[in-house]
């Protein structure tokens, strides 16, 4: 076998090893994309959402009724930082559909923190290196 040869095919399966790695991130990207933002255990039904704005609130950002701040916080900041608009090219559906998420996201979080006692969450809001 000629260097060549030899060269050109250790090429190609690299190329082909990388198409594939490649192929299988689009799909687990786009399985990711398909999934709902709540997990199907916090998820809070029609009905009770509709006149309880805490139970959407929760429902939204994916926690249980029994969650505290720390749990709030850590669900906000995940959904905050996959739906952020920036993420996606300007003016495209996908970075409106994001935005939207996003202010729903913003709301929820809005929603269960401002019945805290804010001595308590600028507190826990602090990091410490």
């Amino acid at each position: 076998m000629s260097e060549a040869k030899r060269a050109y095919d250790m090429l190609r399966g690299y190329v082909n090893r990388e198409w594939e790695r490649i192929t299988g991130v689009d799909d687990s990207a786009q399985r990711e994309l398909d999934e709902p933002v709540y997990t199907t255990t916090t998820r809070i039904e029609t009905s009770a959402t509709m006149s309880d704005p805490d139970g959407r609130a929760r429902g939204i950002l994916g926690v249980s009724g029994t969650a505290d701040f720390e749990a709030i916080k850590a669900a906000y900041d995940r959904l905050n930082l996959r739906s952020d608009p920036g993420n996606f090219p300007d003016g495209s559906v996908e970075a409106r559909h994001a935005a939207e998420i996003n202010q729903k996201v913003q709301w929820a979080y809005r929603h269960l923190t401002e019945k805290m006692d804010s001595t308590e969450r600028r507190f826990r809001s602090l990091e410490i290196d």
